[in-house]
């Protein structure tokens, strides 16, 4: 049976007891000797000991498994002689115990044989790593008195990296201490690097003052301390960094321009190989915070909701985390003040998201648009709201411009059509049938999937293409409009539930092809390859299935994978790339990735005929004309589609997300309404490909 040996010094002498007692006191961790085993139990608790475990979630039939109530992670040093010591990751597992002061057993059959081990599976996970360990222990024929037993596990760590320890269905999260955080509170003898620490790389000093012209001076206070090392310094906004500079020789002051004083920006300092010195001297500050106002912006779009109804969404984007609230309210006719609507005030939401230097946010209001609805937002601490934003009254009134113009020339074209012996006026009138195409595609669903951190025009363009496919008659899902569902699912149950809705009401889930995600499909497969390889050598062993997916692009891939090994390549999935945003550099021949090939591929606007034929799937129709009736419905969709995204791209769209600046929008094709083919190394078989990969069960969709 082991124990759990705490270091407790000798007391030699008084003045030793006296300044180990002062060490406790402040603060420092506790310290064990390396000595001790690495896994001990409580009493009552015999022959334990531990080894790593495989990755699999089995127990083996002849342990038992035993019920874990409590799961608590702390922060130790491991000392040999009270030196050289290291920071170490200590577990403490709580056992759950009967009256009598046996651990209760959950397994289906335990049966009361003493002879089988009980079993605990610890799992651990640092970044870019990832093991198991098993800890076996029996009970003691004596009976002990306790409702509770205990279990301690210690594990070297890293200074400073973030932890995840599960245990059974107990999961718990930290982040070690770091160096500078441990060696401010340790005596410098306990730890080797801490000394290294505060001499060798001791950090820079900065501080802030202001300067003239209402720019700020940053001052390096401690330059003397490592003369002619070169010091690196950077600006951070929350967790966005900027460009990493180098400081000027011979100086003591850098200039920072006012327009980037915000309450978020900090100051990073550091000579090679020395901690960062981190300053943020402008988080309380009242003028930075108004001078944020400047950076940030809310838009408002019209947009299908959740729940499929149609509503407005609205959308944040700031340098800075910061809290707001966004409300709508209507202007008076004459364009004076805007009176805020009852019950549409809504607070800006603590998570964020990182889109390249802006953080973003997006919600929805359950309105229809109005000409003088505007959108409005007021920063916490602030004492004026920002401009109203009124999207729908300039659109207005360029449609209504649009619309006019549209019926002149439709009145020259109905009088043309007399002329011509009433041809063209049949033309006109159907081109006009907005019955036509949404019958051509009968409400078909879309799921419209690419991958994040891409190309920042990418979102712009996919929503672009979203609204136009629901203007059309498609229902389209797409991520960017469904931040909020993704957050309470997560990436895989929100992928299946669209997958569900293609499988009731057809449709199919669009890729983007783009240099991204090209990379992700060839990486992913690669990978898929390698843990095969490895499951090979280790066979017979059960393994979990695929890790847990950051986002859907990536969820999609299995599912990809699955539909080639069931044979049905093509089925659910396409490929669509942008002539605007090519996935490949001019000139290059390589390869679609391996996961791709058997998808049929489209370039848009030229394509848009094939594109819409697919996604619209293949009918039975009763009669030639009902044939005529549809392929005509898909011609005219093609064109719209293609004339629409051809002007998006040449750059007089309406729509425009924040944060994506103009010079994105490339020049488009002028669509020709017919289909191109692809180029040859685009073109994709029918069929599965032949990949050197298999999944089970576990990784299909």
């Amino acid at each position: 049976m082991g124990l759990t040996l705490r270091w407790v010094p000798h007391v030699v002498s008084l003045l030793l007891s006296l300044c180990f007692w002062l060490f406790l006191s402040a603060g420092a961790l506790e310290i064990f000797d390396q000595d001790t085993p690495e896994f001990t139990c409580s009493k009552g608790l015999t022959d334990c000991h531990v080894d790593q475990a495989p990755f699999s979630d089995v127990f083996p039939d002849q342990y038992n498994k035993v019920d874990v109530t409590q799961l608590q992670l702390e922060s130790v040093l491991c000392c040999s002689n009270k030196q050289n010591c290291s920071l170490c990751l200590q577990v403490t597992i709580t056992l759950q115990a009967d009256e009598v002061g046996n651990v209760m057993d959950v397994s289906e059959e335990s049966g009361d044989d003493s002879e089988k081990e009980d079993f605990v599976k610890v799992y651990f996970s640092f970044p870019g790593s990832e093991f198991w360990k098993a800890l076996y222990f029996k009970q003691s024929n004596s009976t002990v008195d306790k409702s509770t037993y205990k279990l301690l596990l210690r594990e070297k760590v890293h200074f400073g990296s973030p932890v995840m320890v599960s245990v059974d269905s107990k999961i718990q999260n930290m982040t070690l201490p770091s160096l500078k955080d441990v060696c401010d509170k340790e005596l410098e003898a306990t730890i080797n690097e801490c000394g290294k620490t505060l001499s060798q790389t001791r950090s820079p000093r900065l501080s802030v003052v202001g300067g003239q012209q209402k720019n700020v001076i940053l001052q390096l206070k401690n330059a003397d301390v490592r003369q002619g090392d070169a010091i690196t310094w950077q600006m951070v906004w929350d967790k966005i960094p900027a460009e990493q500079h180098a400081w000027p020789k011979e100086k003591n002051e850098v200039v920072i321009p006012s327009d980037v004083v915000l309450p978020c920006l900090c100051f990073q300092a550091w000579w090679e190989g020395s901690l960062r010195t981190q300053i943020c001297p402008f988080r309380n500050q009242q003028d930075a915070l108004e001078n944020m106002q400047h950076s940030v912006s809310a838009t408002l779009v019209e947009s299908q909701l959740r729940d499929g109804g149609t509503g407005l969404i609205w959308n944040v984007s700031a340098p800075c985390i910061l809290e707001a609230e966004v409300w709508l309210c209507k202007k008076d006719q004459v364009g004076g003040q805007c009176e805020e609507l009852t019950h549409s005030r809504q607070r800006l939401q603590a998570k964020w998201d990182e889109r390249r230097s802006r953080y973003l946010q997006t919600g929805e209001f359950d309105v229809p648009s109005h000409p003088l609805l505007c959108v409005q937002m007021k920063i916490n601490g602030t004492n004026s709201t920002l401009e109203p934003q009124c999207p729908f009254a300039t659109s207005r009134l360029r449609w209504s411009l649009v619309l006019i113009i549209g019926l002149l020339l439709m009145c020259l074209a109905i009088l043309g059509a007399y002329l011509i012996q009433g041809i063209l006026q049949g033309y006109v009138w159907k081109w006009l049938k907005d019955e036509d195409v949404k019958g051509a595609v009968g409400g078909v669903h879309v799921v419209l999937l690419y991958p994040p951190d891409d190309n920042p025009c990418l979102p712009e363009l996919l929503c672009h293409l979203g609204s136009s496919l629901q203007t059309l008659g498609f229902t389209v899902s797409l991520d960017l409009w469904s931040h909020a569902e993704l957050s309470m699912l997560g990436p895989v149950p929100w992928l299946h539930s669209r997958l569900d809705q293609l499988q009731r009401q057809g449709g199919k889930v669009v890729l983007v092809l783009t240099q991204a995600s090209w990379t992700k499909a060839e990486e992913w497969g690669a990978q898929r390859s390698e843990r095969k390889r490895d499951m090979e050598e280790d066979a017979g062993r059960d393994y979990p299935g695929s890790s847990r997916c950051a986002d859907v692009f990536s969820a999609s891939l299995s599912c990809v994978l699955a539909d080639y090994l069931q044979g049905r390549a093509g089925e659910r999935f396409m490929l669509v790339q942008f002539e605007s945003l090519p996935p490949e550099p001019p000139g290059s021949f390589r390869p679609l990735p391996e996961l791709f090939r058997g998808l049929h591929v489209y370039s848009l606007p030229s394509q848009s005929l094939g594109f819409l034929t697919e996604l619209a799937g293949a009918r039975q129709v009763a009669t030639a004309s009902a044939r005529r009736k549809r392929a005509g419905g898909l011609r005219m969709a093609s064109r719209a589609l293609a004339q629409r995204l051809s002007a998006f791209t040449a750059g007089s769209n309406v729509l425009r997300l924040v944060g994506v600046h103009q010079s994105c929008v490339a020049i488009g094709v002028e669509d020709s309404g017919e289909t191109v083919p692809l180029q040859t190394s685009l073109i994709t078989p029918p069929s599965s490909p032949d990949m050197d990969l298999q999944v089970s069960e576990m990784e299909w969709a």
